[in-house]
């Protein structure tokens, strides 16, 4: 058995996204046309890991000057807990270039997701009380953020 080829690739046209369409099935996060929308905006970075050349998973930011959040960062189903979205996530850390924080928010119920943050050194820094929809009524999102350190200056 040989290695899976792993590559990750720019999304910079809405017609990238038409591959994605497996990993937002059966999704509570935004939908595939709603990311796909926000490729038409220049604040717009995305890109998705590639596996043996089938999408497995992506990852959304909006960057504003010095600042970016994290709109949506998604595994396939049947490739979650392998380290992708790990890989993706640094990954794109990296290709952010002149980025010095990003900021994103997670549901309080998704702890493999805030052990994957804190790995790569985002810290809690809010909350947004009953944020959430869930069947049983509201959760809270939990804000984090990562400061990036360019050169070893700190920003």
């Amino acid at each position: 058995m040989t290695d899976a080829q792993i590559s990750l690739r720019a999304l910079s046209d809405p017609a990238d996204v038409e591959p994605l369409q497996p990993l937002y099935e059966h999704s509570d996060g935004p939908s595939c046309g709603f990311l796909q929308g926000l490729l038409d905006q220049s604040h717009c970075r995305a890109w998705c890991l590639v596996k043996n050349n089938q999408p497995v998973a992506a990852i959304w930011y909006q960057c504003v000057a010095e600042r970016a959040e994290m709109v949506d960062l998604r595994v396939l189903a049947s490739e979650q807990r392998k380290g992708l979205g790990r890989q993706l996530l640094w990954a794109s850390l990296t290709a952010l270039g002149d980025v010095g924080a990003v900021e994103l928010e997670v549901r309080s119920s998704n702890e493999a997701a805030r052990a994957l943050y804190e790995s790569l050194g985002f810290s809690e820094t809010g909350l947004r009380p009953k944020y959430y929809a869930t069947p049983d009524g509201r959760e809270d999102a939990i804000l984090m953020t990562l400061t990036i350190n360019h050169g070893g200056s700190a920003t």
